[in-house]
């Protein structure tokens, strides 16, 4: 029913009750017949101009909840219009008030939802090609040899070959096991341990010494003596300082160095991993921590990758209540610090 029917039931009931007792007073005689007409009278009059006005008073409302009724409807249907231009009671404009907000925050999590699953179709589709490629390289090489195709000079190429899209795949599954973990330990609380720098550097280090001695790097490390160690969470700054060195190894040319400085400031650790490679545009840096973004553009084996690395690794240093910073160059190189307090304070 609608809300002007029960007004005019409403007045309809009152006016009812009102002939109902001036006919009552006229009956038992406590009022004589002539007064109960005029009063009769008189109360129609009354009651129809006192409808007439409550429903001017009420126009603003009807308009203001068939404006909600309207807007409900379109956002059923995923149009997030805001409701403006409300005139009438308080109790409505604050119900419109938190429609807009509900509005606000529907939009938001149907643009995230939105964007989640653009972001796993790009990835599914990104995977797609870069796993099918060093598989297809794989199997021809493989096939070559099975069928005797490759000369003995020219097996260690080949074999050499299929090395390098085997580390390739290994890559591409290691940033998808990291993504999955970071995901699913969102929640979980970082662990807090003694960690010495000089340790978890040597070991992060030696996951690398094979490419260091094929691409002829040298690694220049630089410690403040203040440098020691650090309450945190071993496994998350291993893999920041993976990624971070990975990334490095990967954009910048073979023979050029890697330099690893470190300093405390103001109780917080300060490491950068710089290279010398093709750096990253200005206007590109503000984007590299999102999710599958890639400066690199195009399907280049050399820079491949899913796009996750600097995500998971920023990710991981929030969680720690720390961040990751960029400072680059294109043409001449990039350097990302890592910072973190010298003491992780228990999560609550």
């Amino acid at each position: 029913m609608k809300l002007r029917t029960i007004i005019m039931l409403s007045y309809g009931l009152a006016l009812m009750l009102v002939i109902f007792i001036v006919f009552f007073s006229v009956k038992y005689m406590v009022l004589k017949s002539n007064i109960a007409y005029i009063v009769t009278f008189i109360m129609i009059v009354a009651c129809i101009l006192s409808f007439i006005v409550s429903y001017l008073l009420f126009l603003p409302t009807f308009h203001s909840i068939r404006k909600l009724s309207s807007h409900s409807k379109k956002l059923a249907t995923g149009q997030f219009e805001q409701i403006t231009d409300i005139h009438s009671s308080k109790e409505l404009a604050e119900l419109a008030k938190d429609f807009n907000y509900m509005t606000e925050q529907l939009e938001k999590s149907f643009k995230q939802i939105k964007k989640s699953e653009n972001e796993k179709n790009t990835m599914v589709s990104q995977l797609s090609h870069d796993i099918k490629t060093p598989i297809t390289s794989i199997r021809s090489q493989i096939e070559a040899i099975m069928d005797h195709l490759v000369s003995d000079s020219d097996m260690p190429t080949y074999l050499e070959s299929i090395h390098t899209q085997v580390m390739r795949l290994n890559r591409l599954t290691d940033e998808l096991f990291d993504f999955t973990i970071t995901q699913e330990n969102q929640k979980i609380k970082p662990a807090r341990n003694k960690i010495w720098i000089d340790q978890i550097l040597v070991e992060v280090l030696n996951s690398f010494q094979v490419q260091f001695k094929n691409e002829n790097r040298d690694i220049l490390i630089e410690l403040d003596d203040k440098i020691s160690f650090i309450y945190s969470d071993e496994e998350g700054i291993n893999r920041i300082l993976y990624n971070l060195i990975g990334n490095a190894l990967k954009y910048s040319p073979p023979g050029t160095p890697i330099k690893i400085t470190g300093n405390i400031d103001n109780n917080r650790l300060h490491i950068s991993i710089q290279d010398f490679g093709i750096g990253i545009p200005e206007e590109e840096q503000s984007n590299i921590y999102e999710r599958l973004y890639r400066v690199e553009k195009s399907r280049n084996p050399k820079y491949g990758g899913t796009g996750l690395g600097l995500y998971i690794s920023q990710e991981v240093a929030k969680k720690l209540r720390g961040a990751i910073f960029v400072n680059s160059e294109v043409g001449k190189g990039s350097t990302f610090t890592l910072s973190l307090p010298l003491l992780l304070e228990e999560a609550r």
